[in-house]
């Protein structure tokens, strides 16, 4: 029998393919899902869906939420509830010229995981563990160089 702790896994792949609809809209397609991102009307757009930030947001916004959950569940950990609020800043030169020396990229991204436990505070410090070395968009925010700062507020029942 084959040792399964040094197994490789093969790798997996997601797909997303994006179609321009006009303007500063695109069209996203993923599985059998499909979604809208385009920019504010201000910023040239016609405010049909996130803008590509919000949407990179989003994404850390539900990996943490998913991640949290998986791990929980690993850990056999009881909570409640669970909400997450994503701020981003970035500096809106970054996009406007390529040879500006500016980053497009956020500078700092702040997130707050709020979870209602009964919990003991050992069991809450390692989800919080786990949680850091399993969230794969947590791992691109930081690796990009932008300041990730996550707050875990713990609310008892």
């Amino acid at each position: 029998m084959a040792n399964t702790t040094n197994a490789v896994m093969a790798k997996q792949e997601r797909r997303v393919r994006a179609q321009w609809r006009g303007g500063c809209k695109v069209e996203l397609k993923a599985r059998g899902l499909a979604w809208m991102a385009d920019e504010p009307k201000a910023a040239g757009g016609e405010d049909a869906g996130p803008t590509p930030r919000e949407m990179a947001l989003g994404a850390l916004a539900a990996c943490v939420t998913i991640i949290t959950h998986k791990v929980a569940d690993d850990l056999k950990f009881n909570y409640t509830d669970q909400s997450i609020e994503v701020r981003g800043t970035a500096d809106p030169r970054g996009t406007k010229d390529a040879d500006n020396g500016i980053s497009p990229n956020f500078d700092r991204v702040e997130v707050k995981i709020t979870l209602v436990t009964e919990e003991p505070e050992e069991r809450v410090a390692e989800l919080k563990r786990q949680h850091k070395g399993r969230c794969p968009i947590s791992a691109l925010f930081r690796e990009s160089g932008c300041g990730l700062d996550e707050e875990w507020i713990i609310r008892r029942p």
